[in-house]
């Protein structure tokens, strides 16, 4: 089992971590990043609201020599503590390829989102501020500097209490015809454990990224779906 596969595992690293990401979710990240490293996929990785480090560790670990770039506030202790989780569980040449911006995403612009992650993303994962303005912006960054077949995996969709994500999402999508929704991935439990992600790719990647889905997922019928005026996949049961 590879470093990120036992990070995202049942009873894995993560749990050590605070933060927010279903078991659901935390096996299709591990799933599509193992993906990517097996076709040799290059690109930098990318997180928008990383907090203690919940997924940015296990990205870390999947990152190898790629580029791993961080933006959030980082208000209080959460830096230090990132950096503390970083040093212990990541090799220090994978560290040394991590990047932090602290900054509202807001305020950084195409140029600049390209500027931090030197070369086109493979993995970004959106989970900053819940509001329209920042989730627009942060999918507009993220569809704007990415190679083929990368995977932005965008949190909170048709989440209980920000029903202007959800807007933002599809509004943001429609502006970004590069962007492909694939597969919503439904929380398990309470909203505390973990929101709704929306699993994204590029148009040549979607059926390939939605078998891995569905065979990570078993568990879950999907059923065609209709997301931001593209065709995607949304699950008919729920526990």
């Amino acid at each position: 089992m590879a470093d990120h596969e036992a990070w995202f595992a049942a009873g894995g690293g993560m749990e050590s971590v605070a933060g927010f990401i279903s078991p659901r979710s935390a096996r299709v990240f591990s799933t599509l990043l193992s993906w990517q490293l097996q076709a040799g996929l290059r690109g930098s990785l990318a997180e928008i609201g990383t907090y203690y480090g919940k997924t940015f560790v296990g990205m870390a670990l999947a990152a190898g020599e790629d580029k791993l770039v961080g933006v959030d506030v980082f208000e209080g202790d959460i830096a230090q503590v990132l950096v503390e989780h970083l040093n212990r569980v990541v090799a220090p040449e994978t560290v040394a390829n991590v990047r932090f911006a602290k900054a509202d995403s807001r305020t950084i612009d195409r140029a600049g989102w390209a500027g931090l992650l030197e070369a086109p993303a493979r993995f970004v994962h959106i989970d900053g501020d819940h509001a329209y303005d920042a989730v627009f912006n942060d999918i507009q960054l993220a569809a704007s500097f990415l190679v083929d077949g990368a995977v932005v995996v965008i949190d909170d969709y048709l989440h209980d209490w920000f029903p202007d994500v959800t807007e933002g999402i599809i509004d943001s999508l429609r502006q970004a015809p590069n962007l492909y929704p694939v597969a919503v991935i439904p929380r398990s439990g309470p909203l505390m454990g973990g929101g709704t992600k929306l699993v994204c790719t590029t148009q040549h990647a979607v059926e390939p990224c939605f078998r891995l889905i569905q065979a990570t997922l078993p568990e879950l019928t999907f059923r065609a779906a209709r997301i931001a005026d593209r065709q995607a996949r949304a699950f008919m049961n729920y526990d």
